[in-house]
């Protein structure tokens, strides 16, 4: 797959493959991470560096010049695994990280995708159309929960 971008309303949007970011863009990839997962939440720097990062594609969320919400995808998981979804602390609740979500959702498509919601945020998710599955348990010392997308009857 190549890079994909796209306009949204309030911003601009890529997914590329890690080993086509630029040093500049994976670091301000992992310098958004770092202040909503370590600095916001408290996760340790070894959970949330966990070393996957080269197998996944990389969204980035741009507003102007400024990255504010990114996620990870693995495309070549059967279900497609969604992860590290963080939207700068800055400007959470204005709708930025809908539209990130929007856009992932419709770049899925149809396709089974998974991932481990925060428990707080399942109501969120689920509005965006993903469906939780299963109890909550504990990731990171923080409630999680799995939430689905796409076709699961196959």
């Amino acid at each position: 797959m190549k890079e994909v971008a796209r306009i949204m309303p309030r911003l601009s949007i890529k997914i590329t493959k890690f080993a086509e970011l630029d040093l500049y863009r994976l670091y301000r990839i992992m310098c958004l991470r770092d202040r909503v997962f370590v600095v916001g939440q408290g996760i340790t720097a070894e959970s949330e560096l966990d070393g996957r990062d080269p197998d996944a594609w990389h969204v980035e969320a741009y507003s102007g010049d400024r990255l504010v919400a990114t996620a990870r995808l693995f495309v070549s998981e059967d279900p497609i695994s969604v992860g590290r979804i963080a939207v700068d602390h800055e400007i959470q609740r204005t709708g930025y990280g809908t539209e990130m979500m929007h856009w992932v959702n419709d770049w899925l498509g149809e396709r089974r995708a998974e991932m481990h919601a925060q428990a707080h945020l399942e109501p969120w998710y689920s509005r965006l159309g993903w469906m939780r599955t299963g109890d909550v348990f504990m990731e990171a010392d923080i409630p999680h929960v799995t939430m689905r997308w796409g076709n699961w009857t196959v």
